[in-house]
């Protein structure tokens, strides 16, 4: 009980909870633990009736078929069917053998399954007899065998296996009994258990409530509201804290809504001092209303100086806008001589070509012409020599007459080309004619543009005078601007901090309600 006032509200909660937890390992531990000894009489059982039961149960089934399969070897006349039979004996015994085989590790020490171990193993030594029988064909010795040795032999091993099942069910019978003892046991210990635990539980929680509750002072409701009144600026409402300990977080609240009251009323004490300030921004702001009178004046002798400059810039915009066109005329009266001259160039080259083609062409008439004689000598030749037989001449006379055509072709050609050669040329001097104009052209604007730059010189002159007026003006409203900058600085920061911390004091104050408020409204209610 201690520990639950002195420890916090996290500790006690760890406590609380890792008590709850500890019962609850504990119930689940022994649970487990009884389910543990159910599982292991469980596993007994299943034991017994897998590794006894099951094994027996085939051996007591192997042996009777042996029984079976003796006799009908017995009563077969086919000796193929027989000889079967007899493999299904030695089969059956082999099986019986090996169950007893699965059974010795289990039923060691059992003497009931020592004494029907040795009645199986004669009865395999028995069954060696009757395929000695067949072969030797002693058919009454071995139905006197069946009679008299193997049935009766057979019988009591059967009766031996039966009691020994009977032995092993009753093992089983117990081992299901213990289980059922353990389970009504667990439930028993489980219920009480939880009983318990949950009459540890309701005993943690009631001792975890009530030292809450010495702690908060009062109901946590009450103090949110209390926390909620203060929070909105009610400092007038009492806080109660009769059965709240010194300790406690309503006491604690009670103390901090005194001290905010102190607080708040101290606070609305500032306002004089607020007050003065606005004074002292007032009278700031009326000397800075006189600089600005000041600054006005010299603003009116700027803005005349910069209407002049202004003039005079127009007059060399208008300059320099002339000045631009002339220029822009010259520089296309360059290109077009530029053009004119290339023009001619070109014409000059064309010239050259015909002039080459004349000169091939003029060759070529000479060769053609060459040959007319060296054909015309021919024919003349051959037509002195033939006589009659002068046919051959007239082949000759035939090239004669084609190659006078072709030297005809040629000369009407070669006066062609010399015509237009003589066009071309004219047309060249035409347009180094032109390219001349041209040229004169480009002199006369390059003239005119000179005479504009004189004028714009003489405009600049007087811009510059205009602009260290302007800049004499500047100076003087630099110098004042910089001592109004200076008090605009000052005002428009005190300004603003005291209207921020007016503003912020006034939303402060306005949310809190003193009790001497409270008690001032209810004597102004009084008749």
């Amino acid at each position: 009980m201690h520990f639950f006032q002195r420890a916090g509200i996290t500790a006690r909660l760890s406590t609380a909870f890792a008590l709850i937890l500890s019962v609850t390992l504990i119930l689940a531990a022994f649970a487990v633990s009884r389910v543990n000894s159910i599982e292991r009489a469980l596993h007994s059982f299943d034991s017994v009736r897998n590794s006894e039961l099951e094994p027996l149960y085939a051996a007591r089934e192997a042996l009777a078929q042996t029984g079976i399969a003796a006799r009908n070897a017995y009563i077969f006349q086919d000796a193929a069917a027989a000889r079967r039979e007899l493999d299904l004996v030695d089969a059956r015994k082999a099986e019986y053998l090996a169950a007893l085989a699965r059974l010795d590790p289990v039923l060691r020490d059992n003497a009931q399954y020592g004494k029907v171990r040795e009645g199986m193993l004669a009865m395999a030594r028995e069954l060696e007899r009757p395929r000695a029988y067949r072969a030797s064909g002693d058919m009454e010795g071995f139905g006197r065998f069946l009679v008299e040795e193997c049935s009766p032999l057979r019988r009591s091993i059967v009766a031996d296996i039966d009691v020994l099942l009977k032995g092993l069910q009753a093992r089983t019978a117990e081992a299901v009994q213990l289980a059922k003892a353990e389970a009504a046991g667990t439930r028993y210990w489980i219920s009480g258990l939880s009983m318990l635990a949950v009459v540890l539980c309701v005993l943690v929680a009631l001792v975890l409530v009530r030292s809450l509750l010495a702690q908060l002072g009062g109901e946590p409701a009450y103090a949110a509201r209390v926390a909620r009144a203060i929070a909105g600026g009610k400092l007038h409402q009492a806080v109660d804290t009769a059965r709240a300990r010194p300790s406690s977080l309503l006491y604690a609240m009670s103390a901090m809504r005194d001290g905010l009251s102190g607080i708040v009323g101290k606070v609305r004490g500032g306002t004089d001092a607020i007050a003065s300030a606005s004074i002292q921004i007032a009278s700031g702001n009326l000397d800075l209303s006189t600089r600005t009178e000041t600054q006005a004046a010299a603003l009116a002798e700027v803005a005349s100086s910069m209407k002049q400059l202004i003039e005079s810039v127009r007059r060399n915009a208008e300059y320099a806008a002339q000045a631009s066109q002339l220029a822009g005329t010259a520089s296309s009266i360059s290109v077009k001589g530029g053009a004119a001259v290339e023009e001619v160039v070109t014409t000059m080259q064309l010239i050259d070509t015909s002039s080459k083609k004349i000169v091939d062409i003029i060759a070529v008439i000479d060769g053609i012409a060459f040959q007319t004689n060296i054909l015309a000598l021919n024919a003349a030749v051959e037509a002195a020599r033939a006589g009659e037989q002068g046919r051959g001449f007239a082949v000759v006379a035939s090239e004669v007459r084609n190659l006078a055509q072709r030297s005809a072709a040629a000369a009407r050609e070669i006066k062609a080309l010399i015509e237009d050669s003589v066009s071309k040329v004219g047309l060249g001097a035409a347009l180094v004619g032109e390219a001349g104009e041209t040229i004169r052209q480009v002199v006369d604007g390059v003239h005119r543009v000179t005479d504009i730059m004189g004028h714009i010189s003489s405009a600049t002159g007087a811009q510059r005078a205009d602009i260290e007026r302007v800049d004499d003006a500047i100076a003087r409203l630099d110098e004042m601007t910089i001592q109004n900058a200076a008090l605009v600085e000052q005002a428009a920061a005190a300004a603003q901090s005291l209207r921020r911390q007016a503003a912020e004091l006034a939303a402060v104050v306005d949310t809190f309600q003193l009790e001497e408020e409270r008690s001032s409204a209810r004597q102004a209610a009084r008749p």
